[in-house]
């Protein structure tokens, strides 16, 4: 992606910018994404924390995500999008939903997680990795574990 990345919510008053590549592309099938997009999945970009400049006044819902850690997130208060989280799990990396993006097209996803929660309607891209539950440490910018192969 060419960066700098930006976007923003629906109304304008909350814009970001990222400064560096993401760690990676995903959707997400968890419940909880699921009710804060209101939609099937969330469609995010795995970011480095310190990559993102938030400007703007936003709110934030911290709720318990199915991985059972406190997810942040951040919404902009007068017209409700919700643009980034964050999450007590993983401290060095934010997902912004991609639909936020000035050019959204951008967006190509990697894999899919959480897809024990996956909606029957949704039909996922066979050419993607599938993963049950959590993202693999490496997408959200983490050394895997050592006794992976």
């Amino acid at each position: 992606m060419e960066l700098p990345i930006t976007g923003g919510c629906f109304c304008g008053a909350l814009r970001y910018q990222i400064s560096k590549q993401p760690f990676g592309q995903a959707n997400c099938h968890c419940r909880a994404c699921q009710h804060a997009t209101g939609g099937a999945y969330a469609p995010v970009l795995l970011v480095p924390t310190e990559a993102i400049k938030i400007d703007g006044e936003y709110q934030e819902f911290v709720s318990k995500g199915d991985s059972g850690h406190d997810v942040t997130r951040g919404f902009c208060g007068r017209c409700g999008t919700t643009v980034f989280a964050h999450t007590t799990r993983v401290k060095s990396m934010r997902p912004v939903y991609a639909v936020t993006l000035d050019h959204p097209e951008q967006f190509t996803p990697e894999l899919n997680a959480w897809v024990d929660f996956a909606q029957p309607w949704v039909c996922l891209d066979p050419d993607l990795p599938k993963y049950q539950r959590d993202l693999p440490a490496e997408a959200a910018g983490l050394q895997p574990p050592p006794h992976r192969r």
